[in-house]
Parts: C-alpha cells; sequence; structure tokens
C-alpha cells in the first residue's frame, strides 16, 4: 500500500507548472507599486506642515461658528479631533480619545526600546 503513495508523491513531485513569462500589464503593476511607495514616502508631511493646517482648519470652524477643535499631538504625529461645548468651551469628546494617543505614545516607545540598535 505504500508503494502505491509514494509512487504518485514522486509523480506529483516531477510533474511542474508551466512558467509564465512576465507580461506587460505585471511589469506596469509593479513599476506602480514602487512609484505609491516613493510617493508615500515623499507624502510625510513635517509637524510644522501639520501645525499650520491644524491652525487653518480651526481658523474655518471659528468663521463657520462650529464647536469642533483640531489639534495635533506632536509626540505621536497625530491630528486629532476635540468636540466642545460651545458656551463652555468644556470637551465634550476627542478623536482619538486621550488614553488612545497615550497608548500610540507608549507603543512607540516601547518600539524604540525594542529596535533600539545602541544597546
Amino acid at each position: 500500500m505504500m508503494d502505491v503513495f509514494s509512487a504518485t508523491s514522486k509523480q506529483v513531485g516531477t510533474a511542474t507548472a508551466p512558467k509564465v513569462a512576465e507580461t506587460p500589464s505585471t511589469q506596469k503593476i509593479e513599476q506602480s507599486d514602487k512609484i505609491a511607495k516613493s510617493n508615500q514616502e515623499i507624502a510625510k508631511p513635517s509637524s510644522d506642515v501639520l501645525n499650520k493646517t491644524v491652525n487653518d482648519l480651526n481658523e474655518q470652524m471659528d468663521k463657520l461658528e462650529t464647536n469642533i477643535a483640531f489639534g495635533f499631538n506632536d509626540e505621536i504625529s497625530l491630528m486629532y479631533v476635540n468636540v466642545m461645548e460651545k458656551s463652555t468651551g468644556k470637551s465634550i469628546r476627542k478623536i482619538p480619545t486621550e488614553e488612545a494617543m497615550a497608548l500610540s505614545a507608549k507603543m512607540k516607545e516601547i518600539v524604540g526600546i525594542i529596535f533600539d540598535k545602541k544597546g
């Protein structure tokens, strides 16, 4: 009985899939992936640009008399939205929450410790 299985596995092992030549369309896809990755690296804005954007957004929100304010957390390089009570200025909700931003900062710190090349 073992001979049947071993013979079958040998036949399967010797069979090869036909080789597919790279077509122009697959080459284009690979090139577009490379371009997209390089554009993502280039498109990372600095914290100064993001702070200016936050200020511009807040000016627009003031003109619209809304109770939404934008902010930027330098520690984790993340923008957030703060929904406030208009009359008191008290924060109703922050998106993402303070806890989520603190967790993100801690995770960033831990990753830095794990991958620290000095130690």
